[in-house]
């Protein structure tokens, strides 16, 4: 990850809007691109879920702004995938959508007013998260092999 800073603009947005995040992709694209059966199987994880998406988002922006994170949660994020069903396979869409989910949302947010960030402190931020991401997939994945 390299040095420039996270746009302000968008750390604002997040520090307002992160639940409504979290409602936007877990509603357009986490619940689209998983097996079905394993929600109704477990209703119970729906509620659990979007307080992790929360925390994932919140460690995310933290680190990607270059501060720490846990490796030790991001395991143990895998390992709780796992154990409610769910593939490795099923993690690495989750990555995906939720890369489309933040790009889809913070063009949106900008198109409605809510967000001053330019376009290319937007794009900075998408590379700095799959930068990221890139970083904690295998954690996740791990917590897979050993759940």
């Amino acid at each position: 990850m390299r040095d420039e800073l996270i746009s302000n603009e968008i750390i604002r947005l997040f520090a307002k809007e992160i639940f409504r995040f979290a409602d936007f992709w877990f509603d357009h694209y986490y619940t689209q691109g998983i097996n079905a059966s394993i929600l109704k199987a477990h209703p119970e994880y729906v509620n659990n879920y979007r307080s992790r998406i929360v925390m994932t988002v919140t460690n995310g922006l933290h680190a990607v702004s270059g501060g720490s994170y846990s490796q030790l949660d991001y395991y143990n994020l895998g390992k709780a995938e796992a154990q409610n069903g769910f593939s490795e396979a099923e993690a690495l869409e989750n990555r995906e959508s939720f890369e489309t989910a933040m790009e889809a949302f913070l063009i949106k947010r900008k198109a409605e007013g809510d967000l001053k960030a330019s376009n290319q402190e937007i794009a900075y931020y998408l590379e700095e998260l799959k930068a990221f991401h890139d970083q904690i997939m295998p954690f996740i994945l791990q917590g897979y092999k050993n759940a």
